[in-house]
């Protein structure tokens, strides 16, 4: 008997279905290219669980006739291609004819369609790649798909599906890739009954980018314009002041076609080289128009990546248009005017409950753990003349402080605004488990905290007795205690203090929060929408207290105790950006840490701020109550500590 069989259909489409259906958002993207290739002027996405549950995609294409209807759940049967010759100039999105099949394999579908010329229109029925109905049916014009309890026969693919949050940023992600892609096209995007992305035609891509992404996006952006030989690029990029810390605000597009390409990320990045610290990186969306038969779409299963016949040119010609327009545009950084002393001052004076913050996270790999009578290794590289200067400043300014009469006033002391408090209840949702990426700003963008879990005596590291003497350039508090010399890092320190007692409010249930004089409104993009969507529940816990309004629009109301209302919507769109940008498994715990680690990051008093002495011990002893001194929630040092016999080591003394 022979070893080798040809594969059941059923069998065979099940395997094929694994390469064009990988998950939810695969069965959006397959639908939204056939109504496009159907002429279709209105496409309307509805989704429930993620896409786990439902997934209807309707148009008002050309629609198709009972014959095709059937014939479109056929293996390779396309309308879009009729000869070999035709792959070489692929002008449809769609040509295999492997997408319905393929998806009608490992879900439930139900597809209603009719043509103008038909007089009654056509219902299919089909459930794991078999027919079960197909009937006349009322229904106007264009075409209706229908996906139900997609993988329900697979449960092997099933469970790697991610959650439900994490599927629906793929599903937003598409459809505003499409829309980008289409803006004479309008789009409404709806998950478990709630409007997520809604746009009309419009005529320019300007116009369908602010409808997507909001003023903010817009305002950010210069038009980009270029052509090397046969290769058209057109489209936006960020001024160098908006970049952003991943490359997920960057859409590429060839001949209206969405893929993704490191070539062109590659040229994208290179071209900014002059402009961008590494790791950060601009906002894009390029449009490339090549000849149809100098690029291969049929490369990839999911149609998502290309070949380029000659990719050395297409790579140029991205590059020189972005340089060309940067150095023509000359996007110049529109900073704010530098907050008074007096402002920053409050910082440090108001406690906790009344510190402004505008949050934000930065993914930071945490130190290692100490271990037992093990101490933070210190940069020594210290010359001479350096440490005596240090010395010099550090007498003088002690010499100034025992002069000087205390504030009549507690160090931290300020008028309180009218707050008040609301009792939380336990939420329970889950995002998918974050990837680590570095970043270099004041305050790290993720929601990556350092636990905090040194295994050593803590009393060996930091004395009780410890002594504030000045400062160092207002950023630096210069303290000793009886065998060293200390350099304190305000801000972390102050950091570390605040997130303990931010951390501490929510964890009792109990935040301090305060109303809006005038709500501040946000337009959220689609994939914010998303994002606020998992998070809700732990950001109104934490103080903010959120209406919604029509569309992606919502309206702060209400913010945490001590948060700037100037400041508050920064913060949110940060968080949402964050967790947009992340997509992974995160435990209630890391979400509300991050939460509190944003607020005190910003909240913190800042370096090049004066403090006077009593300040400066106040903040001393509060960070020696706190948990974990040594370290900022995000795991920066706080304090360098010379001992007198490392100092006498360096000037040569033993």
């Amino acid at each position: 008997m022979s070893k080798i069989r040809v594969l059941p259909d059923v069998l065979a489409n099940k395997i094929a279905a694994g390469e064009v259906v990988e998950r939810p958002a695969s069965v959006v993207k397959e639908l939204l290219e056939n109504s496009l290739d159907a002429g279709a002027k209105r496409i309307d996405v509805e989704v429930e669980a993620g896409g786990r549950r439902l997934i209807r995609v309707t148009d008002d294409g050309e629609g198709m006739t009972r014959d095709d209807a059937i014939l479109a759940f056929e293996r390779h049967a396309t309308s879009k291609i009729k000869a070999v010759e035709d792959l070489e100039a692929i002008a449809t999105l769609g040509f295999r004819g492997e997408a319905l099949p393929s998806i009608a394999a490992v879900s439930k579908v139900t597809l209603l369609t009719k043509t103008s010329t038909d007089l009654e229109g056509t219902e299919v029925q089909i459930e794991g790649g078999r027919m079960l109905n197909v009937k006349d049916a009322a229904w106007p014009g264009g075409t209706e798909v229908t996906i139900k309890d997609i993988f329900f026969n697979v449960p092997a693919r099933k469970k790697f599906l991610k959650a439900e949050a994490t599927e629906m940023f793929h599903i937003s992600n598409m459809v505003t890739h499409y829309a980008l892609a289409n803006p004479q096209i309008g789009f409404s995007l709806i998950h478990n009954g709630r409007e997520m992305v809604r746009v009309s035609p419009v005529e320019t891509l300007r116009e369908r980018a602010y409808q997507l992404f909001g003023s903010d996006f817009f305002n950010s952006i210069v038009e980009l314009s270029g052509q090397s030989g046969e290769v058209r690029v057109s489209g936006f990029i960020s001024k160098p002041q908006s970049a952003r810390t991943t490359r997920d605000a960057q859409y590429f597009f060839v001949n209206r076609r969405f893929i993704r390409d490191r070539l062109i990320s590659r040229a994208v990045s290179d071209a900014y080289t002059t402009v961008l610290p590494s790791g950060m990186y601009p906002s894009a969306i390029i449009f490339l128009e090549v000849p149809l038969t100098t690029v291969d779409v049929n490369a990839h299963p999911a149609k998502t990546e290309v070949r380029f016949h000659k990719p050395t040119i297409v790579r140029d010609a991205v590059f020189n248009a972005i340089r060309d327009t940067l150095a023509e545009k000359k996007p110049v950084a529109s900073f704010p005017a530098k907050a008074s002393v007096q402002t920053e001052r409050n910082a440090i004076d108001s406690p906790p409950s009344r510190i402004a913050s505008s949050g934000a996270f930065r993914l930071q790999q945490p130190p290692p753990p100490l271990r037992t009578g093990q101490q933070r290794p210190l940069n020594l590289t210290v010359k001479a003349e350096e440490l005596s200067e240090t010395f010099r400043l550090a007498s003088a300014l002690k010499s100034q402080i025992e002069d000087s009469k205390p504030d009549a006033l507690s160090p931290f002391e300020a008028q309180q605004a009218p707050t008040s408090t609301i009792q939380i209840a336990e939420e329970s949702f889950q995002l998918d488990q974050p990837e680590i990426h570095q970043g270099a700003t004041e305050c790290p963008s993720s929601l990556e905290v350092f636990d905090g879990s040194i295994d050593t005596d803590f009393p060996s590291l930091l004395p009780q007795n410890i002594k504030p003497l000045g400062q160092l350039h207002d950023s630096f508090i210069i303290a000793v205690d009886n065998d060293s010399l200390l350099l304190i890092d305000q801000h972390a320190a102050h950091e570390r203090v605040l997130f303990e007692y931010f951390r501490n409010q929510r964890l009792q249930k109990q935040v301090d929060v305060q109303q809006v004089l005038i709500p501040e409104t946000i337009d959220l993009t689609p994939g914010q929408a998303a994002a606020f969507e998992a998070v809700q529940p732990e950001i109104e816990a934490s103080g903010f207290e959120i209406m919604r309004l029509s569309g992606r629009t919502i309206a702060i109301k209400a913010v945490p105790a001590g948060v700037q209302t100037s400041e508050a919507r920064a913060l949110l769109r940060e968080l949402l950006e964050v967790v947009e940008r992340e997509r992974r498994n995160f435990s209630l715990d890391r979400i509300r840490e991050g939460i509190a680690a944003s607020i005190a990051c910003r909240a913190a008093i800042k370096v090049n701020m004066p403090l006077t002495h009593e300040k400066m011990g106040w903040l001393i002893d509060e960070l020696l109550r706190t948990t974990c001194p040594t370290n900022c929630p995000h795991g920066r040092p706080t304090v360098l500590r010379f001992t007198m016999r490392e100092i006498r080591k360096s000037f040569g003394r033993i």
